[in-house]
C-alpha cells in the first residue's frame, strides 16, 4: 500500500494564494474559508477558492488536502457551483466577486514565481 502523497510547497502557496484571494473579494477572513462554517458568503467564498485552484490546474485530491478537506468530493461540489454561478449568472455580485478572486489570484501567482525565478538566479549566480 502506497503512502498518500503530501502537498508540495508550491500546492500549499498556491492554496494559501487561493484562500488570500478569495478572503479580499469576499471581505472574509482567511481562516474562515479554511474553517468548515456554512455561512453563506464564507461558504460561496471556500467554494470559489476550490474553483481557482481546480482553473490552476491542481487534482481533486490535492484541492481536499491543501483546503484541509476529508474528502475531494468536497471540492468538487464547491467548484462545480461555482461554475454554475458563473456560467447562469445566478448572482451577478457573486460572480462579480469571483472574477475579482480569480484576478488576485493570478496576480499573486505571477509574483510568487517572479520572485521563485530570482531566487534561482542568484543560487545559480552563487554557484559559479
Amino acid at each position: 500500500m502506497t503512502t498518500p502523497k503530501k502537498p508540495s510547497e508550491d500546492e500549499l502557496n498556491c492554496a494559501k494564494m487561493a484562500v488570500t484571494s478569495v478572503s479580499l473579494a469576499f471581505n472574509v477572513d482567511d481562516k474562515d474559508v479554511m474553517g468548515t462554517t456554512r455561512i453563506e458568503n464564507i461558504a460561496i467564498a471556500r467554494q470559489a477558492a476550490y474553483w481557482i485552484l481546480r482553473e490552476a490546474g491542481m487534482s481533486w485530491t490535492m484541492i481536499a488536502k491543501t483546503m484541509k478537506r476529508k474528502c475531494h468530493g468536497t471540492a468538487m461540489h464547491g467548484a462545480q457551483h461555482i461554475e454554475s454561478v458563473l456560467e447562469l449568472g445566478f448572482n451577478c455580485k457573486t460572480a462579480e466577486r469571483i472574477i475579482v478572486a480569480f484576478n488576485h489570484y493570478k496576480k499573486f501567482y505571477g509574483r510568487y514565481i517572479e520572485l521563485k525565478v530570482k531566487r534561482k538566479s542568484k543560487e545559480l549566480e552563487n554557484a559559479f
